[in-house]
C-alpha cells in the first residue's frame, strides 16, 4: 500500500509550505482565497494551485488505478491524470476523476483553488464531509460527488458559488436539510440530490432558482408539504421528490410548468385528483409517476395530448372509472403500470377497449393493470401488441382467452389470473418461446392443459391451480428445463403423474399436484 501513499519527507514539505503561506496571508490580513486572486504573483499562483493538489493527493488512501503515480514533480502539475488548467495561464481550471476508485478525503485546499470550474469527482469512496471550503469557489461552475460515502451536511456556502450550474450530491450518506441559501443559486440548472438521508422540508427559496432545469431529491427524508413556489421554476424539465414522507396535495402552480418533462412524486402520503386538462397543461410530459400514494379520481383522459408520454407508473392509488385514454397517437409510450386502483366503469363495453388502442405503439414494453375492477371480454386485437410485459389478474375478465395470444412472441409475462375466465388454454401459447412466467389460475378453465406448453422453454413459472382442467398431465411438461415452480392444484386432472416432471432438475421452489383426480405410484425419478 505504500506506494499509493504520499512520502513522508513530501508530506512535511507540503505542510510546511502550506504554513509558511498561510503565516504570510494572515500578516497581511487577508483571507487565503482573496490573497492568492489579488496579491500573488503567476509564479506564487502557480505554487499555490501545487500545494493544494499535493494536500489533495496526501488525503488518497487508496488508488486502485495509481493515477496519483503522475502527481509528481517530475513535469508540471498542468499534466498530471485528471487536471485541466487554463490556456492564458497555468492555474487549475478543472478536476476530473470520476470512477477512478479513489479512497480517501476530501481536501479542504482544494478551496483554495480559485480558478476552479469543474470538480467531478463521482463514482468513487470519499468519506468524510463536504469541506465548507468548497464556498471560496467562486468560479465553480460543475460540482460532481455523487456515489460516494460523504456524510455530514450539506454546507451552507456553497451558496457562494454564485457561478454553480450544475450541484450533484447523490448517493451519499447527507444528512440534515436542504440548505435554504441555495435559493441564491440564480445559474444553477441541475439540483441532484437524491438516495441520501437529509431531513426537514423543502426550503420554498428553492423556488427562486429560475433557471432550475432538473431537481431531484428522491429518496431522503423530507417531510411536509411541496411548496407552491416550485410552480416559479417555469423552465423546469424534470421533478423528482420520490420515496420521501411528504404529504398533501401536488400544488396547482406545479401543473402549470409547461416545460416539465418528468413529474416523479412516487411513495408519498400525497393525495387529491389529477387535473382534467392535464395532458393539455403538460404538453411535453414524458414521465408521469404517482405510483404509491392517495390519489383517486379518473385518469385524465387529456394525456392523449401528451404527444410525447411514455410511461404511466400510478400503482396502488385509488385512481377509478374507465381509463379513456387513446394511447394510439402515442408513438414512444412504453408503460402503463397502474395496478391495484379501482379502474373499471362496471360497463363491459367500456372495460378493456383502450388495450386495442395500444397496438400502435410499437416501443411498448409493460401493461399491469392487476388487482383492479377492469370487466370485460380480451379483444382479440391483444394479439397485435408489442408488449413484454402483460399482467391483468385480479379483475373481472370473462370470455375466453382468445388464440391470438399466441402473437405476442416478446412477451416474457403474462398473468391472467384471478379473474373469470373460460374455455381451454389455446394451443397457441405455445408460441410464446421467450414467455417466463404464466399464470392462469383462479379462473373457470377447463379442457386439457395443451401439448404444447411444452414448446416453453425459458419458463420458469408455471400456474394453472384453482380451475376446471381435466385430463392427464402432458409429459411434454419435462421440456421445461428451467422451471421452478410449477401450480396444478385444484383441477380435474387424472391418470397417473408423468415421470418426466420428475425429470426437471431445476424444479426447486414448488410442486403442487393436490387435489385433482391423480393416480397411480408416484415415479422413482422423483428421487432426483
Amino acid at each position: 500500500m505504500a506506494r499509493f501513499l504520499i512520502s513522508i519527507p513530501e508530506t512535511k514539505r507540503i505542510y510546511l509550505a502550506l504554513a509558511l503561506l498561510t503565516l504570510e496571508v494572515h500578516a497581511k490580513g487577508l483571507p487565503l482565497s482573496m490573497a492568492s486572486t489579488k496579491t500573488m504573483d503567476r509564479k506564487e499562483a502557480d505554487h499555490h494551485d501545487h500545494i493544494a493538489l499535493l494536500d489533495f493527493k496526501s488525503k488518497i488512501q487508496h488508488d486502485s488505478y495509481a493515477i496519483m503515480n503522475s502527481w509528481n514533480d517530475s513535469h508540471h502539475f498542468c499534466s498530471w491524470e485528471g487536471v485541466k488548467c487554463g490556456r492564458r495561464h497555468r492555474r487549475v481550471t478543472g478536476i476530473d476523476l470520476q470512477g477512478r476508485g479513489l479512497v480517501g478525503f476530501l481536501s479542504p485546499f482544494l478551496g483554495n483553488l480559485s480558478f476552479l470550474r469543474k470538480l467531478i469527482l463521482r463514482n468513487n469512496t470519499f468519506q468524510g464531509r463536504i469541506p465548507p471550503q468548497f464556498g471560496n469557489l467562486f468560479r465553480l461552475q460543475e460540482l460532481y460527488l455523487s456515489r460516494n460515502y460523504l456524510e455530514g451536511e450539506i454546507p451552507s456556502n456553497l451558496s457562494r458559488c454564485s457561478k454553480l450550474v450544475h450541484l450533484y450530491q447523490s448517493r451519499n450518506k447527507l444528512v440534515g436539510r436542504i440548505p435554504p441559501e441555495f435559493g441564491s443559486l440564480r445559474n444553477l440548472e441541475s439540483l441532484v440530490i437524491q438516495n441520501n438521508s437529509l431531513t426537514g422540508a423543502i426550503p420554498p427559496s428553492i423556488g427562486n432558482l429560475t433557471s432550475l432545469s432538473l431537481i431531484s431529491a428522491a429518496a431522503n427524508y423530507l417531510e411536509g408539504n411541496i411548496p407552491e413556489a416550485l410552480g416559479q421554476l417555469k423552465t423546469l424539465i424534470g421533478l423528482g421528490f420520490g420515496d420521501n414522507r411528504l404529504n398533501g396535495n401536488i400544488p396547482v402552480s406545479v401543473y402549470n410548468l409547461s416545460q416539465l418533462e418528468i413529474l416523479s412524486l412516487p411513495s408519498y402520503q400525497l393525495h387529491g385528483t389529477l387535473p382534467s386538462a392535464l395532458g393539455l397543461m403538460l404538453p411535453k410530459l414524458e414521465y408521469l409517476q404517482l405510483n404509491d400514494n392517495q390519489f383517486w379520481g379518473v385518469l385524465p383522459a387529456s394525456l392523449s395530448n401528451a404527444s410525447e408520454l411514455g410511461r404511466i407508473d400510478i400503482g396502488d392509488n385509488g385512481f377509478s372509472g374507465r381509463i379513456a385514454v387513446d394511447f394510439g397517437g402515442l408513438q414512444n409510450f412504453i408503460s402503463l403500470f397502474a395496478a391495484n386502483n379501482n379502474f373499471g366503469s362496471g360497463e363491459v363495453l367500456d372495460g378493456l377497449q383502450f388495450l386495442s388502442t395500444m397496438t400502435n405503439c410499437s416501443q411498448l414494453f409493460g401493461i399491469d393493470l392487476g388487482g383492479n375492477q377492469l370487466k370485460g371480454i380480451l379483444p382479440n386485437s391483444i394479439g397485435n401488441l408489442s408488449s413484454q410485459y402483460l399482467s391483468l389478474g385480479g379483475n373481472q375478465i370473462y370470455g375466453e382467452i382468445p388464440s391470438t395470444v399466441g402473437n405476442l412472441i416478446s412477451l416474457t409475462t403474462l398473468f391472467l389470473d384471478s379473474n373469470q375466465l373460460t374455455g381451454t388454454v389455446p394451443s397457441t401459447i405455445g408460441y410464446l418461446h421467450k414467455v417466463q412466467r404464466l399464470s392462469l389460475h383462479s379462473n373457470k378453465l377447463s379442457g386439457e392443459i395443451p401439448e404444447s406448453v411444452g414448446n416453453l422453454s425459458l419458463l420458469n413459472e408455471l400456474y394453472l391451480a384453482d380451475n376446471h382442467l381435466g385430463g392427464s398431465i402432458p409429459p411434454a411438461l419435462g421440456n421445461c428445463k428451467q422451471l421452478l415452480l410449477l401450480g396444478l392444484s385444484k383441477n380435474n386432472l387424472s391418470g397417473t403423474i408423468p415421470k418426466e416432471i420428475f425429470g426437471i432438475s431445476s424444479l426447486s421452489i414448488s410442486l403442487d399436484l393436490s387435489q385433482n383426480h391423480l393416480s397411480g405410484t408416484i415415479p422413482s425419478e422423483v428421487g432426483t
